[in-house]
């Protein structure tokens, strides 16, 4: 017996090996504005921090934020070929989809930002009920998100779990009331996270949903 009808799965650093994407243009865009070199190793937090926080982090002046992530976004688009699915993430989805398990996404990406790498990468087929940064007022770790994709897909919500790689990811979770688990395959995931899950393989994820093999 499956001991959830829906799971929720973020994207990036969870399904999406987005590191050299998010990266190399976010590198691009303090150079462009400010002309300084900042290293990976100093930037490697905004791989689990919304874009909003990422910036007010680096010490942006409030006045520049909006124009930073803006720039930051479109210079993405110079670096989608570098984008790559975790491996075992799609036979994850496969399995789930095949057992009956309704699918969504809640991301802090926009709706041109999913099509733009899921769907080329053909991760768009699995998904019935996509929630994007535009559809809400208040992103993660705001429980709206999650509370839209519940009133769309009808799903009661001690049978949703949804998994993630950041602390933003949970919070959410817990805001709204479902069950979280911290997808730990991806890079700089921190396992100490409290989480009602800790995965360290998407197999794991689905063991999780469908019980083990038989």
């Amino acid at each position: 017996m499956m001991r959830y009808t829906h799971v929720i799965w973020d994207i990036d650093n969870t399904m999406l090996d987005t590191e050299e994407e998010l990266m190399c243009a976010l590198i691009q865009a303090l150079r462009e504005k400010y002309g300084v070199e900042r290293s990976r190793e100093e930037l490697w937090f905004a791989m689990v921090m919304p874009a909003k926080e990422t910036v007010r982090h680096l010490g942006i002046p409030e006045e520049d934020q909006e124009e930073v992530r803006r720039r930051w976004n479109q210079l993405t688009y110079t670096f989608r070929d570098r984008v790559t699915i975790f491996p075992g993430v799609e036979e994850a989805l496969t399995r789930l989809r095949d057992a009956g398990v309704g699918l969504g996404v809640v991301t802090a990406r926009t709706r041109e930002a999913y099509r733009r790498d899921m769907v080329p990468l053909g991760l768009g087929k699995y998904f019935e009920t996509v929630v994007c940064a535009d559809d809400t007022q208040r992103p993660k770790p705001d429980p709206e998100p999650v509370e839209r994709f519940c009133a769309l897909t009808g799903a009661a919500k001690d049978q949703v779990l949804m998994i993630g790689d950041s602390a933003s990811d949970m919070k959410c979770c817990r805001a709204a009331g479902i069950h979280g688990a911290l997808a730990l395959w991806g890079k700089g995931a921190d396992p100490s996270l409290p989480a009602d899950y800790h995965f360290h393989t998407p197999a794991e994820a689905v063991e999780a949903v469908l019980g083990p093999e038989r």
